[in-house]
């Protein structure tokens, strides 16, 4: 079944590694590996770049065993969890790392974004409330604390948060999604959609834009409209599941806050 959700963002800039003795771990040479173990093959981390979500995973969990005090590997796995949809997990790995790294701002940003993406809201607010603080300049982040705050019926938060990111990055389709998905959980589609339709028509929107322009049409009443929307991106049989699924909900607005929800 089909399920609303606010556009999450990924943490992708580099992270350069880092030793730490960390405490209550093995001893650890200048790598963060264990004794005995095989040097860092840095060319082996940068190659692993370009290979599928599996084999990132696979690559990046050797790399944590074998390097469990190195930086770069925690980040790495606990993002690579995270984009190949071990969200759990991910959030696992980086609240460990995070016992080590305490400050590190990508792995409060991967932990933060793994558990919205876990259904577990609160417990991303503060990690994420952090590295805003700490980089005024971080559009994504803002965006990500405003998918938070939704999911905890903060609304009005939420859209401060948004408008903090699009001061910062104008226009940018992603926020603008979020924003759109932010007024229908609170059972405002009408509101949304004017937003949703601005996010669908700029360059690079992601196909969210468009899908929850379709909901918002829908919780309107406009179902043929939404269903025709809903075409572009998914098999007709698909598309006339969702707006079935939409029709239900004009019954009980109440639950249009599970919209938000991962399902």
């Amino acid at each position: 079944m089909h399920r609303l959700a606010a556009v999450m963002l990924a943490a992708s800039a580099p992270l350069a590694a880092c030793a730490t003795s960390g405490g209550g771990h093995q001893a650890v040479d200048a790598s963060g590996a264990l004794p005995g173990a095989r040097p860092v093959d840095r060319d082996a981390r940068q190659r692993v770049a370009r290979e599928d979500m599996l084999t990132q995973m696979a690559f990046w969990a050797g790399e944590y065993q074998t390097f469990p005090n190195d930086i770069e590997a925690a980040q790495r796995f606990a993002e690579a969890l995270r984009r190949g949809g071990r969200a759990d997990r991910a959030a696992q790995i980086a609240g460990e790392a995070l016992g080590r790294f305490p400050e590190d701002r990508q792995l409060l940003t991967t932990y933060g974004y793994a558990q919205i993406a876990s259904g577990r809201p609160q417990d991303a607010l503060r990690p994420l409330a952090l590295v805003a603080a700490a980089e005024p300049e971080n559009w994504r982040v803002r965006s990500a604390l405003g998918a938070a705050l939704d999911q905890l019926g903060r609304f009005t938060e939420a859209r401060r948060a948004y408008q903090e990111a699009l001061a910062l990055e104008p226009n940018e389709p992603r926020v603008l999604t979020n924003l759109g998905v932010s007024h229908i959980m609170a059972g405002d589609p009408a509101e949304a959609e004017p937003i949703l339709r601005q996010a669908s028509q700029l360059p690079h929107a992601p196909p969210e834009a468009r899908q929850n322009l379709a909901i918002a049409i829908a919780l309107q009443g406009r179902f043929d409209e939404a269903e025709q929307l809903e075409r572009i991106d998914l098999p007709p049989a698909q598309a006339a599941e969702n707006i079935q699924y939409l029709r239900s909900l004009l019954s009980d607005p109440r639950r249009w806050g599970d919209l938000g929800r991962a399902g």
